[in-house]
Order: C-alpha cells, then sequence, then structure tokens
C-alpha cells in the first residue's frame, strides 16, 4: 500500500510538473505575440506619420481660404484667369532660381561667414544650386536620410544619447536636392493659386510652411526634420521635443523655428526642425531666447 501510494505521489507530481511546464510556455508565447503586436503597430504608425511628414509632419495648419474679392462672379472669373497664369508662370520657374516675389542676397557656403556652422538661409539669404557640387554629404547611421557629414556626426551622438533615455529621435528629412525643394515649394504655391490668391500672395503663403529652393538648410544638409511613433498629436507633444528642448544645444543643435519668432523667421512653428550650429554656438544661441536671423544681428 505504502509502495503504491508512494508511487501515486510521484505520479501526482510529475503532472503537476508538466502542467506548471505547459502554463509556463502557454503565457511566454502569448506574451511574445502580443509584444509583436504592438511593437508593429508601433512600426505601422511610425511609418504613417513619415508618409504624412511630408506634408507639414502631422502640423495641422489651416487650409488656404478664398479672398474676399472671390465673393463676386466677376472676382471669381478674374482669379481663375489669374489663377491659369500663374500656375503656367510657376511650371517654368527653373530649379536654379528664386521666387520673384522675394528680394534674396546670394551667398556662398561657407565662405561668407566665420563659421559654416552659423550661416544663415532664409528668403532673404539664399545659394545657388551649384551649392550641390561643394558639400559632402553622409547618411546618419541607420536610416535612408543624409547630412552634411559634420552634422550628420554630430546627429548620430545625439540619437544614441536620447535612446539611453528610452527617447528615439527618427530622423525623417535631412538634405535635400536644389530640385526637390523646387518642387515641394511649388506645391504649396499650387495649393493657395488654387484657392484664388495672387502669384506673389501664393509665394509668401507658401514660404511659411516651406521655403523656396536655395533658401532652406535642407539644401545644404545642416538640420533635421524629425518625428517619433508618438506624434500624432503634434511633435512639440511628444518626450521627444520635450529631451531635444533640455537636450539638443549640448550637440549643437538649436529649434530653428521657434513659435514666438515667426515674426522674425517668417516660417511657422516648426517644432520638428533642428539645426546644427556647433555646441558653443547652439548653447550661447539658446541662452540668449534669440532666433537664429537675431543672434547673427541679421533681424
Amino acid at each position: 500500500m505504502d509502495k503504491n501510494k508512494s508511487k501515486n505521489n510521484k505520479a501526482l507530481i510529475a503532472a503537476a510538473i508538466i502542467f506548471f511546464v505547459l502554463l509556463f510556455v502557454c503565457v511566454f508565447l502569448l506574451t511574445l505575440t502580443l509584444y509583436n503586436g504592438i511593437n508593429t503597430e508601433e512600426e505601422e504608425t511610425a511609418a504613417e506619420e513619415i508618409s504624412a511628414s511630408d506634408s507639414d509632419y502631422n502640423y495641422t495648419e489651416p487650409e488656404p481660404q478664398e479672398t474676399a474679392a472671390q465673393d463676386t462672379a466677376a472676382s471669381e472669373t478674374t482669379a481663375a484667369e489669374s489663377t491659369t497664369a500663374a500656375e503656367t508662370t510657376a511650371a517654368e520657374t527653373t530649379a536654379s532660381s528664386v521666387s520673384s516675389t522675394f528680394s534674396s542676397t546670394l551667398i556662398d557656403f561657407p565662405s561668407d561667414t566665420s563659421s559654416w556652422q552659423l550661416i544663415c538661409l532664409n528668403t532673404s539669404r539664399r545659394v545657388s544650386s551649384s551649392v550641390e557640387n561643394t558639400i559632402t554629404l553622409s547618411y546618419v547611421a541607420g536610416s535612408s536620410q543624409q547630412m552634411d557629414y559634420r552634422a550628420a556626426a554630430a546627429y548620430e551622438k545625439m540619437y544614441a544619447a536620447a535612446a539611453e533615455d528610452g527617447i528615439y529621435l527618427t530622423p525623417c528629412s535631412g538634405y535635400r536636392s536644389y530640385s526637390t525643394q523646387e518642387r515641394l515649394y511649388n506645391e504649396f504655391v499650387t495649393d493657395y493659386l488654387n484657392a484664388g490668391y495672387s502669384q506673389s500672395e501664393a509665394e509668401k503663403l507658401a514660404s511659411t510652411r516651406r521655403m523656396p529652393a536655395g533658401s532652406s538648410e535642407h539644401n545644404i544638409g545642416i538640420c533635421m526634420d524629425i518625428i517619433t511613433a508618438s506624434s500624432s498629436y503634434g511633435f512639440e507633444n511628444t518626450a521627444a521635443y520635450a529631451w531635444l528642448c533640455e537636450n539638443g544645444a549640448d550637440y549643437g543643435f538649436i529649434l530653428r523655428y521657434p513659435s514666438d519668432k515667426t515674426d522674425i523667421t517668417g516660417v511657422k512653428f516648426e517644432p520638428w526642425h533642428w539645426r546644427y550650429v556647433g555646441t558653443e554656438n547652439a548653447r550661447s544661441i539658446q541662452n540668449s531666447g534669440l532666433c537664429l536671423e537675431e543672434y547673427l544681428g541679421l533681424a
């Protein structure tokens, strides 16, 4: 009897062990499935945002409004004729030229400043398309985005530091060719033309969202537009943006287009656009509370 009882106990123990092992395996597999599902969802979200980011990077902007002159049938006819003519003019714009709306100075890169890091581009200051032959680009490690090789190295250091804090600064748009910038800018111009604005009005409004070719920092590869998988409600509301505001200057990056400097930069608030100016310059600019134009005495 005792032997039978002992055998029964051993069998029960063995069965219990097998049960718990199977239970553990089931829980593990279920957890792994859920984890992979969450990661896949985050990757899909990030991919969607990268696609959306090329159209204002999740920044919600009111659509161009029709002008008051369009309230009458006669003005609508005039606007339509103006739009057709303006679109034809825009289509004839070459990649080597800048919009006639802006009176801009052609500058060299980087010989016009004491430091290449402080070159300032805007609708009043531009580089020619030949700049593409003078800059050395490098891919930001782990991405398809390029920057000036010196800025790329700094970005990689910043990315690594942020990753240690659990923040991932996904590079979305770095260097852009002159022709690409021209195309992207003209897309916005066309949007405003189609809404009834004149050519000059359309160009000015478009420049608040995307600079004309040669006037953009993207054309010389010294800035990066950054996104994260959690930026659906605006990049400025993410932990990544908060991290950049606190630590970006330590790696040479500044918020190029602050919300309180739009009247000076001429560009809407772009929380995703971070410009490389070098560590010493970045800290000095951040401490001053000035935007780049003010800091350089250009405003």
